[in-house]
């Protein structure tokens, strides 16, 4: 029998607070949604550098409490210039809640 569509529990998205003190406190960090994940992977393909997307990628996972982006690609891309450390702290974690860290992906 097919599954009635009450029966069905989504998934939530990860989450985890990143403490980044450069930003004034505590952000949220979630995994990708379907369709942002396609489009990293579509403009992943154009460049091959996953760094090079980390501006786009803190831009669709650092999020605030209305799960909206916390900052624009341009301002991760200026705060990371300035706090680069941070920004690659806060990419490692978003790599790592949304399934594309290369060495975690090895493991599985």
């Amino acid at each position: 029998m097919a599954l009635d569509r009450s029966a069905i529990v989504l998934p939530e998205l990860p989450r985890e607070e990143v403490d980044v003190p450069e930003l004034g406190g505590a952000v949220l960090v979630r995994g990708l949604l379907l369709r942002q994940r396609m489009e990293f992977f579509s403009a992943l393909r154009e460049t091959e550098d996953r760094y090079v997307m980390l501006a786009k990628l803190l831009h669709m996972t650092v999020v605030g409490p209305d799960d909206k982006p916390l900052l624009s690609e341009a301002e991760w891309e200026r705060f990371g210039g300035v706090h680069f450390a941070a920004a690659i702290a806060l990419f490692n974690a978003a790599e790592r809640l949304s399934g594309l860290n290369p060495e975690d992906a090895a493991k599985n």
